[in-house]
Order: structure tokens, then C-alpha cells, then sequence
């Protein structure tokens, strides 16, 4: 399996293509790869402090207001993947982070999600600042744009 090129990149999911998960032509279903880096993001969150159950207890939410995804190539049954992740922006209220899926045996790319998510209040639905301890985690885990493949 290929290396991560920075220690900022952190392991946020590893599966494989199960049979319930693929179409007639043993093929994942474009809607699993979002799934797949849906569940990235919350152990992405986790490594600075940010859990559902936590964000629930301060009154607020995660929200993803931005996202891009490329895929590379399809997945088949069977096959292995890992999504590596980190941080490309903090700001005071947003962070934005990238997901990369890789094939395990090979470490090639599969796809990869540009996200940006913000917290809201779940009173007001409005964004609200980012928490500083949240800021300095996610900001120790950036990865420069010269990492990203």
C-alpha cells in the first residue's frame, strides 16, 4: 500500500466492496463512494475533537455546504480500499479538507472528495465560530497543496 506523503494525513476509513454493494456488472454504486467519504469525514472530525454526540451536546451540527468528487476509476467487488485524509483550510468558521480513496494493494488513486463543512447552531440554523481547540487540531493536521496527488 502506498504511503502517505505527510504525517498530517490520517486513515479515516478501510473496507472492501462488499456483494450487497455492487450492480450487475460487479461494480460500486456511485452513491457508496459518497457514503464512503461521508463516514471519512466524522473520523476526520474525531482526530480534533469533533464527535455527533458531542456537537449535539454544545447545540450544534456539522453541516457539509461544499462538495466535489473526481473518480478516477470504478471499484469492483471484492476490491480493498482506504480513504487517507487532511485538512487544506481552516478559517473561523469553516474547515476544508480533502478524502483521497486508495486501492490497497496498489495505492492508486480510486476518487477523491474536496469537501467544506461548517458547524450551525441547531437553534438558529446559523453558522457559529469555530471552537479554538478545533482550529488548532485541524490546523497541526493541514497538508499542503504539494501533497495532494
Amino acid at each position: 500500500m502506498a504511503e502517505p506523503k505527510s504525517d498530517n494525513w490520517i486513515e479515516t476509513f478501510r473496507g472492501a466492496v462488499l456483494a450487497a454493494e455492487y450492480d450487475p456488472e460487479s461494480t460500486m454504486n456511485s452513491r457508496l463512494y459518497i457514503e464512503r467519504f461521508d463516514q471519512a469525514t466524522w473520523f476526520l472530525m474525531h482526530a480534533i475533537g469533533v464527535t455527533p454526540r458531542g456537537v449535539k451536546a454544545d447545540g450544534r451540527r456539522v453541516a457539509v455546504v461544499r462538495q466535489s468528487f473526481q473518480y478516477v476509476r470504478e471499484l469492483k467487488g471484492g476490491e480493498l480500499v482506504t480513504i487517507q485524509s487532511g485538512f487544506i483550510a481552516v478559517g473561523k468558521k469553516h474547515f476544508r479538507f480533502i478524502h483521497r480513496m486508495l486501492d490497497v494493494e496498489t495505492g492508486a488513486l480510486i476518487a477523491s472528495a474536496d469537501m467544506t463543512a461548517v458547524q450551525a447552531s441547531l437553534e438558529t440554523g446559523k453558522t457559529v465560530p469555530l471552537p479554538a481547540p478545533q482550529v488548532e487540531k485541524a490546523e497541526a493536521l493541514t497538508i499542503t497543496e504539494a501533497e495532494i496527488e
